[in-house]
């Protein structure tokens, strides 16, 4: 799966999270890493620095 600028997204890489829209749970912009890659749904499932983990579609995330 592919981020926002057409990187590769793959297990325990680090990436970008964008400011939350209405139906996110995370509060804030965020640097996490990537745990899981959910082709099927679109999405990728993220940890942050806290371990909270968050589900946010692949088109919004950014690899760095």
């Amino acid at each position: 799966m592919l981020d926002k600028h057409g990187n590769l997204l793959e297990k325990f890489q680090t990436v970008q999270v964008p400011e939350p829209n209405k139906n996110d749970l995370h509060r804030n912009a965020f640097v996490g890493t990537v745990i899981d890659v959910l082709e099927n749904r679109g999405t990728v499932i993220v940890e942050d620095q806290c371990q909270d983990v968050f589900e946010i579609e692949v088109e919004r995330v950014v690899a760095q």
